[in-house]
């Protein structure tokens, strides 16, 4: 979490001093703390799809999805600063209140995850509600960021594309994994509960 945290940091320190800290180079820290939080958080949105999907070689990745998790809220902490900065710099709100709120609820999801990831509280939390909080906030953080990203790929020539094109694609094939895990375990449930049926009716499977 400290390592997450200092990169951040550190990159959105260089860009501030490389490009000010007006509102140029406060959108381009953003931008760059962004794409920062967006590696940390993939490998924790993916771990226990890619184990369900190829097998137990990604047991190890799954396994550390809680750590991933909070590195990612620790890193998101810096791009969250420059946000209010960005605010109190500008003479009129930065972006609509719509996305705002949109952006704000992928927020609260991020730290309402982490909060409940402390053992204690984890320890007080019904199995069912952490589930559901988890499934619901990490599938709504990552559509937050593929929202982000498909904001303005196609304005400021081709460079500003290409440097969004990468993280587009992992966005839709990260959501296309985790659907394809979904619909296998899916699959897999119904299958027992028909095998189970199957069994006590008598009839061959």
């Amino acid at each position: 979490m400290a390592s997450a945290f200092a990169v951040a940091l550190a990159a959105a320190v260089a860009m501030l001093e490389f490009r000010g800290a007006g509102h140029e180079g406060t959108v381009l820290a953003l931008r760059l703390t962004a794409r920062w939080s967006y590696c940390l958080f993939l490998p924790a949105y993916l771990g226990g799809a890619l184990t369900t999907l190829f097998g137990p070689v990604f047991k190890p990745l799954a396994r550390r999805g809680r750590d991933l998790g909070l590195a990612f809220a620790a890193a998101h902490l810096v791009h969250f600063g420059l946000v209010v900065w960005l605010y109190h710099i500008s003479a009129r709100p930065p972006v609509g209140t719509s996305s705002a709120i949109y952006f704000g609820i992928a927020l609260l999801f991020t730290y309402l995850i982490a909060l409940f990831s402390i053992p204690s509280l984890f320890a007080k939390l019904p199995p069912r509600i952490w589930r559901l909080l988890v499934t619901v906030g990490m599938e709504y953080i990552a559509l937050a960021f593929l929202r982000d990203f498909l904001q303005n790929p196609f304005h400021h020539g081709l460079v500003n594309l290409l440097a969004y094109l990468p993280f587009i694609a992992l966005a839709f094939t990260a959501l296309a994994l985790r659907l394809c895990a979904y619909a296998k375990r899916y699959v897999a449930s119904h299958a027992g509960i028909a095998g189970g049926y199957s069994e006590r009716s008598g009839n061959p499977r």
